[in-house]
């Protein structure tokens, strides 16, 4: 069984937030340059010196905070607009910890297992919470401690699923009252697009066999 080392992820957006440093201090300059003004002038206007505003246009000014680069931003005539998309990947929960821990024990001793397996697009934080493979077969597990917004959780898991490439995709359910009544509520969509036999579908993953549908698999961590 090969389980990658968690969190890589965040090594990742480190290296994206340097690229964009680079790229968002090109704008800096584009735009000073089109508005005909010095880095002293722009420097002036915020506050800063001529120096710190040559750091910024080269993507090294470590200090640089959202607040300082929109107003910098708006100097030069540009607007900042930022905006956060789930990706995954994050720390994990304690209990979410044990039920990757507990499905992986259950299903994974004859599949290869990748624990939080990124994206094949670069940029791409998102990353599945378990990814199942062998042979052609490519199984992406999301493993779901709360039932919020189920149609928005199935949604983002689909998502993923398709954009790793898997096969199918295995939502891994706590098996808890509140989470029940939450899959209640969208129970039309689930019986139409997932096999619900949990049973059977941990019996053919421990078999390390397709289970031939996506699928929603209640789990408890005893039992």
């Amino acid at each position: 069984m090969n389980v990658e080392t968690p969190f890589r992820g965040m090594n990742e957006a480190r290296r994206l937030w340097q690229r964009l440093e680079r790229d968002l201090g090109d704008e800096l300059r584009t735009a000073r340059i089109l508005a005909g003004a010095t880095q002293r002038q722009v420097g002036s206007a915020i506050g800063v010196s001529a120096s710190e505003v040559s750091r910024r246009e080269l993507g090294q000014a470590p200090r640089l905070t959202g607040e300082r680069l929109s107003i910098h931003a708006a100097a030069v005539g540009l607007k900042l607009w930022v905006k956060l998309f789930p990706v995954g990947g994050g720390v994990r929960d304690e209990a979410q910890a044990r039920y990757v821990a507990r499905f992986v024990a259950r299903v994974g001793r004859r599949w290869q297992v990748t624990l939080e397996a990124v994206m094949p697009i670069p940029g791409d934080l998102r990353a599945v919470d378990v990814l199942l493979e062998s042979g052609a077969v490519r199984l992406a597990v999301e493993v779901i401690t709360r039932v919020g917004d189920a149609q928005a959780q199935i949604r983002a898991a689909e998502a993923k699923a398709r954009d790793i490439g898997a096969t199918r995709l295995i939502l891994v359910v706590a098996d808890t009252h509140a989470n029940s009544r939450g899959l209640r509520a969208v129970a039309t969509t689930l019986v139409a697009a997932f096999d619900l036999d949990a049973r059977r579908v941990l019996r053919e993953l421990a078999a390390c066999r397709d289970p031939g549908r996506d699928a929603v698999v209640l789990l408890r961590l005893r039992g």
